[in-house]
């Protein structure tokens, strides 16, 4: 009797909070980065062809935005962060290499949720 091989893990699929089935090891990583930054990533509604990774840092001052991937082949498209509600605009990148140069910049915020300060709470 011929049984069919136990699925891959993804490589770090264990230390992440999102199903990272279906996506490719390099958008893993992508993954894992904005986890570290405090992004907090999780699904959104899939659109057309593509999935939608949620972006939220906590608190107001924290930044927020999505990372988009093809919903077949697993890869980064593209990604937009606002760094803030009171920012001037969203940073948007296009391509896997553009969109881990956008995550990596974002500094990790250190704002509490319910926080009232009019001044950005980063680090």
């Amino acid at each position: 009797m011929n049984t069919a091989p136990a699925p891959e893990q993804i490589p770090g699929a264990a230390e992440t909070t999102i199903d990272l089935t279906g996506i490719t090891g390099y958008t893993v990583g992508i993954i894992r980065l904005a986890e570290a930054k405090g992004l907090r990533p999780t699904w959104g509604q899939p659109h057309g062809n593509t999935r939608r990774i949620v972006l939220n840092s906590s608190g107001p001052h924290g930044a927020f935005g999505s990372i988009t991937i093809g919903r077949t082949s697993g890869k980064v498209l593209r990604a937009e962060v606002v760094h803030g509600n009171h920012s001037r605009g969203a940073c948007r990148a296009d391509g896997t290499n553009a969109v881990r140069v956008l995550i990596n910049g974002v500094t990790r915020s250190t704002c509490q949720p319910g926080c009232a300060s009019p001044d950005a709470c980063r680090s």
